[in-house]
């Protein structure tokens, strides 16, 4: 693929994230196919600090940054390990406009494979390809809308992860994606689970494309070995043993949930350890002064 035809990778942060951010731009970096790679930041209130160093990393990995500053129209409420800046990732349709094809990254994971094949999927009309929530696989398992017949949801209907989204923002400015999940927040925010998921899954209407875990795959060895980890809900759809036997075939990696590989009380095991070589990576330059 030629540099303009690489679709953009979008992120969304506030300072909390800024280093998981560049932990993400050193592993799209580390991909040698991934060359011309264009990165697009929302961010709300973002210091100069943060700015700079994301944009000293970006530079030094041969990575085009775009930042835009944006404040989002919702104030719906988030989990305490979640900052209110994942519902940035409603606002990326009004803030960069009808791009075309673009590929929404949350900035706690890492990529592992070449993207190149996820940005040659078509989405055939859909206006975005997603996985399927490893632990909320359907509406009626797991945490996602405990209201659902409440809300006219239907039960069993499939769910999808919003940590990594290939988006066509044209259809999705054409059939009001966007709009919609933040009418949903407004009106039944209190019904949120999984924040802007939730709203962007009412909103899609079950017209996404189904891409192959390999795209979005959870990090769940490290906690699956803690004592008290449930996955009982999601068991007869997302069998846990099949979601361990992904780990090692990911493309993304994807450390959903409270527990982070950038702390240090992360729990032992290969998805951290792959996690802190990228870490060390990015800590290094930045200890020997270059940033």
């Amino acid at each position: 693929m030629k540099r303009a035809d690489l679709a953009p990778i979008v992120c969304c942060v506030d300072d909390r994230y800024v280093l998981p951010l560049c932990v993400l731009m050193a592993s799209l970096a580390a991909i040698p196919e991934h060359t011309g790679l264009r990165m697009l930041v929302l961010h709300q209130y973002l210091s100069r600090t943060g700015r700079d160093r994301v944009a000293f990393h970006a530079d030094r990995l041969g990575i085009e940054l775009e930042l835009y500053p944006v404040q989002p129209a919702q104030s719906a409420p988030v989990s305490g390990w979640v900052s209110k800046a994942v519902y940035l990732r409603l606002e990326i349709g009004d803030a960069i406009g009808p791009r075309g094809t673009v590929l929404y990254l949350d900035v706690d994971t890492i990529v592992l494979g070449d993207l190149r094949p996820l940005l040659l999927t078509p989405l055939e009309g859909a206006p975005l390809g997603a996985v399927r929530d490893p632990q909320n696989p359907v509406i009626g398992a797991g945490i996602a809308f405990p209201g659902w017949a409440e809300l006219g949801l239907p039960w069993g209907r499939d769910y999808f992860n919003s940590g990594v989204m290939l988006m066509d923002l044209a259809v999705c400015e054409r059939q009001g994606l966007f709009t919609a999940a933040r009418v949903f927040l407004a009106e039944h925010g209190d019904q949120a689970r999984l924040w802007d998921q939730d709203a962007l899954n009412v909103a899609a209407d079950d017209q996404w494309r189904r891409l192959g875990r390999r795209w979005n795959t959870f990090a769940l060895s490290p906690l699956a070995a803690q004592p008290g980890y449930r996955h009982d809900d999601a068991e007869p759809y997302s069998p846990l043993a099949m979601l361990l036997a992904d780990e090692p075939d990911a493309s993304i990696l994807h450390f959903a949930g409270p527990a982070k590989p950038w702390r240090d009380d992360y729990p032992p095991g290969r998805p951290g350890e792959i996690y802190r070589q990228f870490l060390r990576a990015v800590g290094k330059v930045e200890f020997d002064g270059r940033w």
